[in-house]
């Protein structure tokens, strides 16, 4: 009986079909990704040893970091082919492609210049917490390889939010799983050919770029529409557009470098790149607590999107309402497992160099349950785009958090960095987030018209 009411929920409502189906499709992913990790951390983390899978981790984070600089295009162009979709207009979905991928190629470039002149004004060895010489050069050498993959996935990687913003998340999720695949299937080659760390990040760069381009290649010569990058479809319009919507999640992404990702560069510099293994693993091990939540997102955005342009706001909180519950109840008893088996399971898994104390473990468990709930408001805010008032909050609290990490990280240790973004996050995003979160529910932000000459008129706080 319960298998054929979920049939008909989903007959009847296409657009939870939808994320039905990209949930479903994101768990296979996800329990892809946490085979390939759980098989290849512990591979990388005794191959390299504690010193240069440090410094391999902070590459890896820093990296992530960098993605901020798109200026936000990426963010916006979900909403853009969201709205597109709703109005059922293959043309302005071209548009908008075609010109936010060559504003992102014109910014990977202009980066790819910026770093080749500055490349070598970089202590690398001090940057990372390395003594010896030739660590220090391959740190380097690791360093500007992520780069060069770092500015090839700006442009390429649009091609995931295009089908996210046609609620074709499957197909990505498609892709994203040769990628991991190929991830792990390059480390275990260079493992076994007894590779340098160099080769490691040389091989395992090229593998996760292939699933990349292979998808572009699908959407390209696959998908109806096909979606080419075509130069003749960009539009200066489009380009102001994008923008102004980009530089508010290009600051919403710089506050969130700054609260989840400068951690590891922070243990490295003051205290050694030695004290970023049991941080990045333990942080590694418990984010697998949010995975359920994971597999939701990409598609509860896109539809969330497509809902507000229709006004439908009785689903907006049907939907949000089920899963902030969902959500809840999964993370909180997945912390509270991990709390507890947490260090055995990390001894078994990564090693004894890996395993945290039981206050950062613990720390890390409420942590996660605390952005679990915050992830979901942040969706909601981004698909309505109701961003300004977020930037400000958001800004203000990676400030915060940046200055408490560098005094907390030297007084307390590890759990100081921990601790800064906890308190910051707890002062700064969550409240006024619940705040905002509960104005869009009921209405406060609805635009008067669903859809206008192709635009969504929204007022923005």
């Amino acid at each position: 009986m319960m298998i054929q009411a979920l049939r008909s929920k989903l007959k009847n409502d296409q657009r939870l079909a939808r994320l039905f189906m990209g949930g479903a499709s994101g768990a296979v992913a996800k329990v892809v990704a946490v085979l390939v990790n759980a098989i290849g951390l512990p591979i990388t983390v005794r191959y390299l040893g504690p010193e240069q899978y440090g410094f391999w981790v902070t590459i890896s984070t820093t990296v992530t970091m960098l993605t901020v600089f798109d200026l936000g295009i990426a963010n916006t162009l979900v909403n853009c082919i969201s709205r597109a979709y709703a109005e059922q207009s293959d043309d302005m979905a071209k548009r908008y492609y075609a010109t936010a991928f060559w504003a992102t190629f014109a910014v990977a470039m202009a980066l790819g210049a910026v770093g080749a002149f500055g490349w070598h004004f970089i202590d690398w060895g001090k940057l990372f917490g390395l003594s010896d010489p030739v660590m220090a050069r391959n740190a380097e050498i690791c360093a500007a390889i992520s780069y060069v993959y770092f500015l090839l996935t700006l442009p390429l990687g649009l091609a995931a939010k295009v089908m996210g913003g046609y609620q074709r998340v499957p197909v990505a999720n498609t892709f994203t799983i040769i990628s991991s695949v190929l991830g792990l299937a390059a480390i275990i080659l260079v493992v076994q050919l007894r590779g340098s760390v160099v080769a490691l990040m040389t091989a395992f760069c090229a593998a996760m770029l292939s699933g990349t381009v292979l998808l572009n290649l699908w959407m390209a010569l696959r998908h109806e529409p096909h979606i080419r990058p075509a130069p003749q479809r960009v539009r200066l319009s489009l380009v102001r557009e994008i923008m102004s919507q980009g530089m508010l999640f290009f600051i919403l992404q710089l506050s969130g470098l700054v609260v989840f990702n400068t951690d590891n560069l922070i243990i490295a510099h003051f205290l050694g790149a030695e004290h970023v293994t049991p941080y990045a693993v333990t942080w590694k091990l418990v984010s697998y607590a949010s995975v359920l939540q994971s597999l939701l997102i990409p598609s509860l955005w896109p539809a969330l999107s497509e809902a507000y342009a229709g006004h439908d706001l009785v689903w907006i909180r049907s939907a949000y309402r089920r899963i902030m519950r969902a959500t809840v109840l999964t993370v909180t008893s997945a912390a509270l497992f991990l709390g507890f088996a947490g260090r055995w399971i990390i001894r078994v898994w990564a090693g004894s160099v890996a395993v945290p104390d039981r206050l950062l473990l613990w720390s890390m468990c409420f942590w996660i349950i605390l952005l679990a709930i915050t992830v979901n408001q942040g969706a909601l805010l981004a698909a309505t785009e109701q961003l300004k008032l977020q930037a400000i909050y958001s800004g203000v609290a990676a400030a915060v958090n940046l200055v408490l990490s560098i005094v907390l990280v030297q007084r307390l240790g590890v759990i100081g960095v921990l601790s800064a973004t906890i308190v910051s996050y707890v002062l700064f995003i969550v409240f006024p987030a619940t705040w905002q979160v509960r104005q869009i529910l009921q209405g406060r932000y609805l635009p008067s018209n669903p859809i206008h000459e192709g635009k969504i008129q929204v007022d923005v706080i």
